[in-house]
């Protein structure tokens, strides 16, 4: 019986995870290479929340598009003046050469988990949430089995 509710604890949880961005507006995004390590290793999770570009600060850890890549940096430079920010990997010796436009800026990291970006990717697929769907039943039905047990046991 415990382990049923283990099993439906992490289904939710699983599902919260994926869910939950959503609810706050924000995207779910997983770091594909390491110029952001250490601060967001390959695997990483990454929630993004839309902003106004002008309004970033150096420091900010930003998500833009350019050239169909999706790219996580951390802002050096704001000039708001030409509509562009200045961004460099954490990893990387130099910053970008291109000025990252205002336009291809897609938001703002607000929260990240490392790891978790490649269980939710793979959750994310069909066959994975095929996976997590049995999870949930088999939990359900150990909770019942256990349920019935206990019962039989104490008559």
């Amino acid at each position: 019986m415990v382990i049923g509710y283990g099993l439906l604890l992490g289904v939710v949880a699983v599902a919260i995870f994926m869910a939950a961005p959503a609810a706050f507006g924000w995207e779910a995004l997983t770091v594909q290479t390491g110029s952001m390590a250490p601060a967001l290793p390959p695997g990483s999770v990454v929630y993004v929340q839309a902003v106004v570009p002008a309004e970033l600060q150096e420091g900010d850890v930003v998500v833009f598009s350019r050239g169909g890549e999706v790219i996580t940096h951390r802002v050096q430079a704001n000039n708001t003046v030409e509509g562009a920010l200045t961004t460099k990997g954490d990893a990387n010796a130099e910053a970008d050469l291109m000025p990252v436009t205002y336009d291809q800026v897609q938001g703002k990291v607000v929260i990240s988990t490392p790891v978790v970006g490649d269980i939710l990717a793979a959750l994310d697929t069909m066959v994975g949430k095929v996976y997590l769907l049995a999870a949930g039943a088999c939990g359900v039905m150990m909770v019942i089995l256990g349920g019935r047990l206990r019962k039989q046991g104490s008559s």
